[in-house]
This record gives C-alpha cells, sequence and structure tokens, in this order.
C-alpha cells in the first residue's frame, strides 16, 4: 500500500538510513530528520550483497524511528533508495506506511521490491528484535 498523499510524520529505518550511516552519506537530509526512538516492525530483514533490505513477512526487526521535520525529505529519501512513485516496476524499494509493532503507530519505511529477487537473511537484526 504506497499512499504518498496520506500524513505521516514518523519514518522507520533499519539499514543504510540509520544514525551511523545517513548522517554520513546524506547529510542534507539527515538535517531534515529528527531521532525519536528505536521501535519493531513485522518483517525480515535480507543482505542484498552490499546493503540491508527488509521484506513484508513474518518475523520483527528493530528499526530506528525518526521524525520528519520537513516531508519534503522523501523526496531525497525516495532518491537514494531508488523508489519511483510513478515506475513502481522499476523501483528498487517501495516506500509504504505501515503500523508498527512497537510503538503501535504509522510510520513510512522502504520494503525491497517484490520483483527483486531476495539475497540472504540478515539474522542479526531479526535476532535482536525478538529479544525485545
Amino acid at each position: 500500500m504506497t499512499s504518498d498523499g496520506a500524513h505521516c510524520e514518523v519514518l522507520a529505518v533499519y539499514g543504510t538510513l540509520r544514525r551511523r550511516s545517513v548522517f554520513h552519506k546524506l547529510p542534507v537530509a539527515a538535517s531534515r530528520l529528527q531521532f525519536i526512538s528505536h521501535g519493531l516492525i513485522r518483517g525480515q530483514v535480507f543482505w542484498q550483497r552490499t546493503y540491508p533490505a527488509l521484506i513484508e513477512d513474518r518475523g520483527i526487526a528493530q528499526v530506528e524511528l525518526f521524525r520528519m521535520v520537513d516531508p519534503n525529505v522523501l523526496g531525497d529519501l525516495d532518491r537514494y533508495e531508488g523508489f519511483d512513485s510513478t515506475n513502481l516496476r522499476a523501483s528498487l524499494f517501495v516506500r509504504t506506511q505501515v503500523l508498527l509493532l512497537n510503538p503501535r503507530v504509522r510510520a513510512w519505511v522502504y520494503f525491497l521490491n517484490v520483483q527483486i529477487p531476495r539475497g540472504t537473511q540478515q539474522r542479526d537484526f531479526t535476532t535482536k528484535a525478538q529479544r525485545w
């Protein structure tokens, strides 16, 4: 369910958009995000050679939650994640709004496009989250 028109101020990230990476890779975008806390999302993380990717599936993964200070930051993040709302078939990731498991808030998240072959399951993300 991609709903770009819906109002949502929270972004849930699990990979290269986490604090330890985004501030180095996308400093302008990072300045428009404010870290809130950690959370849990339904899904599984896979390793796609050089980057992690979340798929909608059974399992639980840990995410970092950000408040979007400027909603226009999504344009920068969409380009970085290879998401094109006008051409979903060609998108690497698809930005979707979901209800998180904890805390129970709606957030934007980038899921691997279902047309992209999955890599190797990344146990670290899921195992840590299941301990919560």
